[in-house]
């Protein structure tokens, strides 16, 4: 072998050597650049206990780090940190740990509140991490789950969509709470489509998933209901792009769609007051309310009607028609008893007719001066005064002297 063969194999196998410890050194430096993170505490929880989420880093000399846990704040509440400075709420909190003499892990507890039935997923997000000389480090992000369940015989089961809307198209077949699978069908150049829905229950939660930008095709969203005690209902919608020069609907849609559509005209509520049958005015937008009274609303039988109650909310007034007749000019208020389910026959008072019906049995003391009086209007029959005290106050006779006191006072004062 000649000098210069050997010289050229020698260079060859120093170029290699080197090569090979430099491979290995990047190695170690990459090794050395990441920490082993770790996010444990979750599972299910009752509502109300407190949930403790533990975040830890290892695998090196660890100067300090930062994460952000985000979390859903309907599900839980943050409480307080142990172990780093923490701050934030509303659906994140960040913490910082540090440590200035160098540890071989760092570690913080985050401690939660079990707000109310649901599911959350807790996410640690690494910001910034660093080794004892200031090396800057990546550790990445860890996620767990949380339930929580409300197991309270009090807590309600219901899971039900009051209603569900959507931006673009229609729900085929019609909303209906008890049906949980939907078909939209949009044109080609619907790219986004929008659910509205809200709970039929307040204390329920609700969360929906899937884009609402939408492929070519089918896309499938989910709306999931979450009841107080921790059951729940998925309603699923399969919302159909057409393709481009495609038409959403197809010729068996036009034939069965009705030549136009009307939105069905509610049943009215029937009820019977004296010996008549009267219709309850459900819409009360445009109804002349008599003053010192404010819109509301009661039981009757299983459905909710509006009514008018006054600030103490003892008189309750509900708007009835005669069966066939004109509802705009032949509308009455009637009083309402709503434990009974019965409007009475008596017509009920305005604020003016009641201080009105105060003043003369003042000035009178005479019960049958006040009846005669208001008798002689034929056509607005007036309540006797005890049928007013009865229907008005409960039985509670003190509430009548006492604002016939308070009118004999205001009168004698005037005659001064």
């Amino acid at each position: 072998m000649t000098g210069s063969l050997r010289n050229k194999i020698v260079a060859f196998a120093v170029i290699v050597f080197f090569a090979i410890l430099m491979f290995l050194l990047s190695i170690e430096t990459a090794s050395a650049a990441s920490a082993t993170m770790t996010l444990s505490g979750g599972g299910t929880v009752e509502k109300g206990n407190s949930v403790y989420i533990t975040l830890k880093y290892t695998g090196a000399t660890f100067g300090s780090a930062t994460a952000s846990l985000s979390y859903n704040p309907d599900v839980l509440e943050y409480v307080s940190c142990s172990g780093a400075e923490a701050g934030g709420n509303g659906g994140t909190v960040r913490v910082t740990m540090s440590n200035g003499t160098g540890t071989s892990s760092l570690k913080c507890t985050v401690k939660f509140k079990a707000k109310r039935a649901g599911t959350s997923t807790v996410t640690a997000k690494t910001s910034d991490i660093y080794n004892i000389d200031l090396n800057e480090m990546t550790a990445g992000s860890k996620s767990t789950t949380v339930t929580v369940k409300n197991s309270q015989s009090s807590a309600s089961t219901n899971t039900n969509l009051a209603y569900m809307y959507v931006s673009s198209g229609k729900l085929s077949p019609a909303f209906s709470k008890n049906v949980t699978s939907y078909t939209v069908k949009v044109d080609n150049d619907v790219t986004t489509c929008l659910i509205t829905a809200d709970t039929e229950d307040s204390k329920a939660s609700l969360a929906v998933t899937g884009s609402s930008n939408l492929k070519v095709g089918t896309n499938t969203r989910k709306v999931k209901v979450t009841a107080e005690s921790g059951h729940t209902k998925t309603y699923t919608l399969a919302i159909i792009r057409a393709a481009e020069g495609e038409s959403a609907q197809t010729p068996e849609d036009d034939k069965n769609k009705p030549e136009k559509e009307q939105p069905a005209k509610p049943e009215a509520i029937e009820t019977i007051a004296g010996d008549k049958t009267y219709i309850i005015e459900e819409d009360l937008t445009d109804a002349e309310i008599p003053k010192g009274f404010a819109l509301s609303e009661a039981n009757y039988n299983d459905k909710k009607i509006p009514v008018v109650k006054n600030t103490a909310g003892n008189i309750v007034l509900g708007l009835l028609h005669e069966k066939d007749a004109d509802i705009i000019n032949d509308g009455k208020w009637f009083f309402y008893v709503e434990n009974k389910n019965q409007f009475y026959t008596k017509k009920a008072f305005t604020t003016e007719e009641l201080f009105r019906y105060g003043e003369l049995m003042a000035e009178t003391q005479d019960v049958d001066k006040v009846e005669d009086e208001e008798d002689s209007n034929q056509s607005d029959p007036a309540m006797t005064s005890d049928n007013l005290i009865y229907y008005i106050f409960g039985g509670t006779l003190g509430l009548l002297l006492i604002m016939v006191i308070c009118l004999q006072i205001v009168l004698i004062r005037k005659k001064k």
